[in-house]
């Protein structure tokens, strides 16, 4: 199970993405989103090399990007990492949901036509307006592997992307003044019917500690799987 999930999570981090492959490692970057924890990182970590750690290091700061580094459960690499100069930053919670609500919900499949909108929520929800033209342009070039959605009111979206059975639930976020209103999770009860129309295995999302989502997300029914513990400089 951890092995498609993170298999899914590389998957679509690299849509959105440039990646460098180590022999046990995957860097990710995006200089165009070069503060963000989730595109900037690397991660898949199996091996203990000083090497890897230090050509992506030298590769953030090339590129201007905080260096975000992700360990699962490898503490002789989180030592590694404080040698390095690397400090707690997050958790990062990866959650599931096997089982879909008992009311069936809409949502909007983003088109070509209709990029602009999705990316406008996105960047509203996440506060990133500098971000608009290559949100836009990275939409352009992942239709054909990702769905995007919004939902019926235009207040919140969300990425869906399938891989090795599992449908991970990406970028979920909803513009300031339309929160609290049940969108959002409107989207997760789709994302959960379409688990079971389309025979995977289950509903995955990642949430990190200091977004204080996991109360929410226990309520619509997801469950705590396992954590990342994200360090940076």
């Amino acid at each position: 199970m951890m092995r498609q999930i993170e298999s899914n999570d590389t998957g679509f981090t690299g849509m959105w993405s440039n990646s460098t492959k180590f022999d046990c490692g995957i860097l990710f970057s995006n200089p165009q989103f070069s503060d963000d924890v989730f595109f900037n990182k690397l991660t898949g970590v199996t091996c203990l090399s000083e090497d890897m750690v230090d050509k992506s290091i030298e590769h953030f700061q090339k590129n201007n990007l905080v260096p975000y580094v992700y360990s699962l459960n490898y503490p002789e690499f989180d030592i590694l990492l404080k040698k390095k100069g690397f400090s707690y930053y997050d958790t990062q919670h990866v959650l599931k949901k096997r089982t879909a609500p008992s009311k069936k919900t809409s949502a909007v499949k983003i088109t070509h036509d209709t990029i602009d909108q999705w990316t406008r929520i996105f960047c509203e929800a996440y506060d990133c307006p500098n971000w608009s033209k290559p949100v836009t342009s990275i939409l352009e070039q992942s239709l054909h592997s990702v769905g995007y959605f919004v939902d019926e009111s235009g207040s919140s979206c969300m990425a869906l992307y399938e891989k090795d059975s599992v449908l991970g639930l990406y970028c979920l976020g909803t513009v300031p003044d339309k929160r609290n209103r049940g969108t959002a999770a409107s989207l997760i009860d789709f994302a959960s019917h379409q688990v079971n129309s389309r025979n995977l295995e289950f509903l995955m999302l990642e949430t990190y500690e200091r977004d204080g989502l996991l109360e929410f997300y226990s309520k619509l029914g997801f469950e705590r799987l396992y954590h990342k513990t994200v360090y940076t400089i």
